[in-house]
């Protein structure tokens, strides 16, 4: 196979890229702390800064009296240090999370901080993809107003996408298969487009932008029509083997259970969802309109949910041992005491060495995970990775 030379473009990408990252990721710095941590000589650091500075994404400013950052010597008495820093608003991203029967929309900023939303539902038994992809557009365009500076659209939807992240190859719980978000989108609205499988989405969006910044290593679980798990490793998104597949709702819980969505039975979905919840709460005499209080105060339907869950989750630690563990979607609504009884039964299940290492925490996103996930995937692929299209 012919190994293929990186070209005077490539680079000029690769070094606008990684400039992005470390001020998204640190906040404003110097030139020669730019150099210093990037590895990029000054000159190259000069010239990459310039040209963001004359498209708008970056700006200069005079450093704050007292600052320093890690490892950078105090300024001497005279001429104070100029930062150079991202302009959040230069540019924007569309955001989109697909549900089962519901759309989430949102125009956010470079750092997929939202300005403007919107949703619609959907029949989702009389309704194709095509008509919602349609849908999308429309909201979209609305959204985007002048799209000089919109970079593109990102799609978070539920199931595996292909390595390119332009299809949805497979959405259980809404019944499509092999589903060309990024093509279909591309028309419509003449922007890029790349989809990602929705729950690691949102993982990526907490691990740059939400409560995970801190963690080399996130989980991401997501409780909602069904239960979805996302993993990133590094600050990127972990896509194991062909498909990327991390279905922690489709590992078998419980022997002869349940037929799952999946055609599997006695799946981890079919005994945490949020219709298998309302179906608990009903029998028991709770109040669905109250969900997740109504199963607090139900102790066997508790149990029962922090059983199965954790049975689960202590699987994903034993494989993958991360740092943090977040819950989103229903779980936002979980108090306190139910999310220590989730982290004492996990800590049970774990292995040893493990146990006392394991974080357990709420989304920060909230019910905005979806859309800023995809918004996420967005920046990643467009504006902060050498392999983005770099439309500004």
């Amino acid at each position: 196979m012919t190994k293929k030379v990186a070209t005077a473009q490539d680079l000029r990408l690769v070094n606008r890229g990684t400039i992005r990252r470390l001020l998204r990721d640190t906040g404003p710095l110097p030139r020669a702390e730019l150099a210093r941590r990037t590895g990029l000589s000054a000159t190259t650091v000069t010239k990459v800064v310039a040209e963001l500075v004359a498209d708008g994404s970056l700006t200069e400013m005079a450093q704050e009296p007292g600052v320093e950052h890690a490892g950078q010597r105090s300024a001497k008495v005279g001429r104070p240090a100029i930062d150079v820093a991202l302009v959040p608003d230069a540019y924007s991203v569309l955001g989109v999370q697909v549900g089962a029967g519901f759309v989430q929309l949102g125009l956010c900023d470079l750092f997929a901080r939202l300005r403007r939303t919107a949703e619609f539902t959907f029949d989702l038994a009389a309704t194709s993809p095509e008509q919602v992809v349609e849908a999308i557009a429309e909201e979209a365009s609305r959204l985007a107003g002048d799209r000089r500076r919109v970079l593109g659209i990102g799609v978070a939807a539920p199931g595996p996408v292909d390595p390119a992240l332009r299809r949805n190859l497979l959405s259980i719980n809404l019944g499509w298969r092999d589903v060309p978000f990024a093509e279909w989108l591309e028309a419509a609205l003449d922007l890029p487009a790349v989809v990602e499988h929705n729950v690691r989405a949102m993982a990526l969006a907490e691990a740059h932008y939400g409560g995970a910044r801190d963690a080399a290593t996130v989980l991401y679980v997501y409780l909602r029509t069904g239960l979805g798990a996302g993993f990133v490793l590094g600050g990127q998104p972990f896509h194991p083997g062909r498909y990327g597949v991390t279905e922690l709702g489709h590992l078998r819980v419980v022997e002869k259970g349940r037929t799952c969505a999946c055609t599997a039975t006695g799946c981890l979905e079919t005994v945490l969802s949020e219709r298998y919840l309302r179906e608990q709460v009903l029998a028991a005499g709770g109040d669905q309109a109250r969900l997740m209080a109504s199963v607090e105060e139900l102790p066997a339907v508790q149990d029962e949910m922090v059983d199965h869950l954790t049975t689960g989750l202590a699987s994903a630690v034993n494989l993958l041992n991360p740092e943090l563990i977040l819950l989103g979607g229903l779980f936002g609504d979980a108090s306190d005491r139910v999310f220590a009884a989730i982290l004492d039964a996990l800590r049970a299940k774990a292995f040893p060495v493990l146990r006392d290492a394991i974080r357990l925490e709420r989304s920060t996103l909230g019910m905005n995970a979806g859309v800023v996930g995809g918004a996420a995937i967005a920046l990643e692929r467009l504006f902060y990775t050498p392999e983005g299209s770099d439309r500004s």
